[in-house]
């Protein structure tokens, strides 16, 4: 589980920023289930304030930690530092994995890795690895294959031991494979346009399919099933699409993808990757995914992240939004608000604002809306 991220110098972020998901003694158990770590965490702020910016900071490190090597030797590492300066960025993140403890912290630019460590808790950190520019200087004993890894600058350590087929990093790999983002450095990505891959998806893999229709059913768009069709391509291959049967009391009840809502549209397509993340212990980042949805399906998709039956393997949801009725359901203990002021952004969870503004048994969105605890444009 991710316990805590942050990064320095980091987009808009020039003196940082550290988001924590550690719900702390204060937390009613009816928000954390007994549970120290959280497995939900909202992201608001204004139109510009660098709320998106919070979830890249995990986009890049799952980017970089599995990918990094296939990048062109002489290619530039993507990232940005506060407007361009030649200060390096730092980035960080805590989680839990197996049962125990780690922390991976990096230093870059965009022409080269300055630092890179991970470290690993058992009565307190030592360093798994500690890497200073393309030079491996410590690793534990246990760890000393890594020592066969040629270092690249533009890549990680953990993307270069993958490609070497160092099995001994290979679960600290599958965990930052493990995080699914729909925004990348260029922004937001749609994680699949094309209905039919996702049809054929569904075809091939009955209980996702099966698991989706209940989805789809409960959110009330009026459907009753959904039936995954074929066609023949003119080179022989299949075409798969879907057909939504409705409730309606006519002979021809039924609507082709194209005819439906773009809110209908939107949760067919990305209804697999919940599903996906709930039965594989991931990390789901989704910024503004709910645009077109209804306030309340919001809340009944994050609702699957805090269902104990649902959730088994401890999976986790990052995501920012303008849904401001979300705030009564996440509470100030998993609300995070971004601000900015002279274009340098900062961020603060809800529960560290000061004094009683924001209490348990208060509403917090007309304390939002009166504008006293920010996140809010001033227009």
């Amino acid at each position: 589980m991710l316990l805590r991220y942050g990064a320095r110098n980091f987009y808009c972020f020039k003196e940082g920023i550290e988001i924590s998901l550690e719900l702390g003694n204060k937390c009613p158990k009816t928000i954390s289930k007994g549970k120290p770590v959280s497995n939900l965490l909202c992201i608001k702020g204004a139109n510009g304030s660098g709320k998106t910016n919070v979830l890249k900071i995990l986009s890049f490190l799952s980017e970089f930690c599995c990918n990094s090597f296939s990048t062109k030797p002489e290619g530039k590492i993507v990232i940005d530092s506060f407007f361009m300066n030649d200060e390096p960025i730092d980035l960080f993140c805590d989680f839990i994995l197996n049962d125990t403890q780690y922390k991976y912290e990096l230093s870059l630019t965009s022409e080269k890795v300055i630092s890179e460590k991970l470290l690993r808790k058992v009565s307190r950190f030592t360093p798994v690895f500690v890497r200073k520019g393309n030079n491996l200087t410590y690793c534990m004993e246990e760890f000393r294959s890594l020592r066969k890894v040629k270092q690249r600058t533009n890549a990680s350590l953990i993307s270069s031991a993958y490609q070497y087929e160092v099995k001994k990093l290979l679960p600290i790999y599958q965990y930052f494979k493990s995080i699914t983002v729909n925004v990348k450095s260029f922004g937001r990505i749609d994680f699949s346009s094309d209905y039919r891959i996702i049809s054929k998806y569904y075809k091939n893999v009955p209980k996702v399919f099966e698991a989706a229709i209940k989805i789809i059913k409960e959110c009330d768009l009026g459907i009753s099933n959904i039936e995954i069709n074929s066609l023949k391509e003119e080179d022989g291959s299949e075409y798969y699409f879907p057909i939504f049967q409705h409730d309606a009391t006519v002979d021809k009840n039924w609507l082709t993808f194209h005819s439906e809502s773009l809110g209908t549209q939107t949760l067919f397509r990305s209804v697999p990757y919940y599903l996906y993340a709930l039965s594989n212990g991931g990390i789901l980042v989704m910024d503004e995914f709910d645009t077109d949805f209804h306030p309340h399906m919001l809340e009944k998709i994050v609702s699957y992240f805090d269902d104990e039956k649902l959730n088994v393997n401890n999976s986790q949801m990052i995501f920012s939004t303008h849904n401001t009725e979300i705030l009564e359901y996440m509470g100030k203990y998993r609300t995070v608000f971004v601000n900015k002021e002279s274009s340098e952004s900062y961020g603060y969870r809800l529960d560290e604002i000061p004094g009683d503004i924001i209490r348990n048994d208060r509403l917090i969105a007309p304390v939002y809306n009166s504008g006293k605890i920010g996140g809010i444009p001033r227009i």
